[in-house]
């Protein structure tokens, strides 16, 4: 899927996001930290920074969705999901949470922050069959 690629190295453009690798039993949550631009190679995207990386088989992501999810009681996150023919969740990269501050505080919206996802929700949803998705809380298991 050529347009994950395009995103996942746009994406990589600010080291603001956080990366969460895997959507099963373990995840891995990752901040973007001196992250470098992604490199592809027979079929790989491997996107690196200070103190991890992680390797994405470009041609088993099939879906992409751009979430708006609540989250931690009435907090809504924000972010883009790259999922594979099974609907399974590969990767996900959340943006600046407009609700927190720089200390991870609650706070005032921040629309700039929104702004960012907004931005780029409204290039991509539509291409190449990617979609937007409003989530609603999960109960806690």
């Amino acid at each position: 899927m050529e347009i994950a690629l395009e995103l996942v190295t746009e994406l990589a453009k600010d080291d603001n996001m956080m990366w969460v690798v895997g959507g099963g039993e373990v995840v891995s949550e990752n901040d973007s930290k001196g992250i470098k631009k992604p490199e592809f190679s027979n079929g790989w995207v491997t996107v690196e920074a200070d103190n991890w990386h992680f390797h994405l088989g470009i041609d088993t992501v099939t879906g992409i969705q751009f979430v708006e999810a609540e989250s931690h009681e009435d907090l809504i996150s924000y972010y883009v999901r790259f999922s594979n023919e099974k609907e399974e969740t590969l990767l996900r990269s959340y943006f600046p949470n407009p609700y927190l501050d720089e200390n991870q505080k609650r706070t005032e919206l921040q629309p700039e922050k929104l702004k960012a996802f907004e931005d780029m929700r409204e290039r991509y949803v539509g291409r190449d069959g990617i979609i937007f998705a409003k989530r609603p809380r999960q109960p806690a298991k």
